[in-house]
């Protein structure tokens, strides 16, 4: 009797995305990733709230995740970002200072994987798999303006959105795999101009498209070089409706084979049937493309 024949399974690799966290990260949080099958997490940025310090001890806490991790600065990271980039960055040498944020006997290791991104490239293999993480432009608020354009001329000697989009089309240029995924802290132009739309403008009742056009530009310039883009992940734009909250925007489009993401499910920490769950989103790529689902973690899962 001839044996069924079936394809070689394809290789692929799986992502944790977390959109916006605004100072909703915890102990529970790292022990969960700590314990996952995850190789990769990106954060979509805003890591604490505008005008605190907490984004700093979020940053140190990511340094104690075993996974690699891409944090992407937003918005309400400017005021922070010296401080964050100290905490992602000499991590090592401060690795006794580190150790204050958690009693002595659960602190877990340093990690030597989690770093800022922006403006960036990543070439990473996930279970096999390879492809590129193209970092998009840092502290974005959204729709046709540079916004904190101190800064980003400060510290990438970036002045304009003409300047933006040519810098990130060198980094698309300079990508050596097939496969690439934009990650940014707000997603591209042109998926949508109501508010409902996974990037649409909710804090105005005219409504409009409130994309990044450099990062649309970039998409468009990977596809022209012939670069699989699987997707493209942000956040900024929450799920809850700014006048509306009891509405929410579409999260995920498919759009000409790419997976667009909005992350920033805010807050992230919420009761849900009864429990207090964790969220955050399951990315799976692979050559036939990408997919994703929202993950709802309960308290306590984490637990022997």
């Amino acid at each position: 009797m001839p044996q069924a024949k079936f394809a070689p399974a394809q290789p692929g690799g799986t992502i944790a995305v977390i959109g916006d966290l605004h100072s909703a990260w915890e102990l529970e949080d790292l022990g969960y990733f700590n314990r996952s099958d995850y190789e990769l997490i990106l954060v979509t940025g805003d890591l604490g709230r505008s005008r605190s310090q907490d984004g700093r001890r979020v940053a140190r806490s990511l340094t104690h995740l075993l996974p690699e991790v891409l944090v992407m600065p937003g918005n309400n990271d400017v005021e922070e970002y010296p401080h964050i980039r100290a905490e992602l960055t000499y991590r090592r040498a401060r690795a006794d200072l580190l150790a204050d944020t958690f009693e002595e006997e659960s602190a877990p290791p340093v990690s030597e994987h989690a770093r800022l991104c922006g403006y960036s490239l990543h070439p990473v293999a996930l279970n096999g798999f390879l492809v590129t993480i193209i970092a998009g432009r840092p502290f974005s608020m959204g729709g046709p303006q540079l916004t904190f354009p101190e800064a980003l001329e400060r510290l990438y000697q970036v002045r304009s959105l003409a300047e933006s989009s040519e810098r990130l089309r060198a980094l698309v240029d300079a990508v050596t795999t097939p496969h690439v995924v934009f990650v940014a802290h707000n997603g591209p132009t042109g998926l949508g101009a109501e508010s409902e739309d996974i990037w649409g403008r909710d804090f105005d009742p005219r409504a409009g498209d409130w994309g990044d056009p450099d990062l649309r530009d970039a998409v468009e310039h990977a596809r022209a070089r012939g670069l699989r883009v699987l997707a493209v992940v942000a956040g900024h734009m929450h799920w809850s409706l700014h006048d509306q909250p009891e509405r929410m925007r579409r999260w995920q489009l498919q759009d000409q084979d790419t997976l667009y993401i909005n992350a920033a499910r805010v807050p992230r920490v919420f009761e849900h049937e009864g429990k207090t769950v964790r969220q955050h989103i399951r990315l799976q790529l692979s050559a036939a493309g990408a997919s994703a689902e929202e993950c709802l973690i309960p308290d306590g899962s984490n637990e022997d």
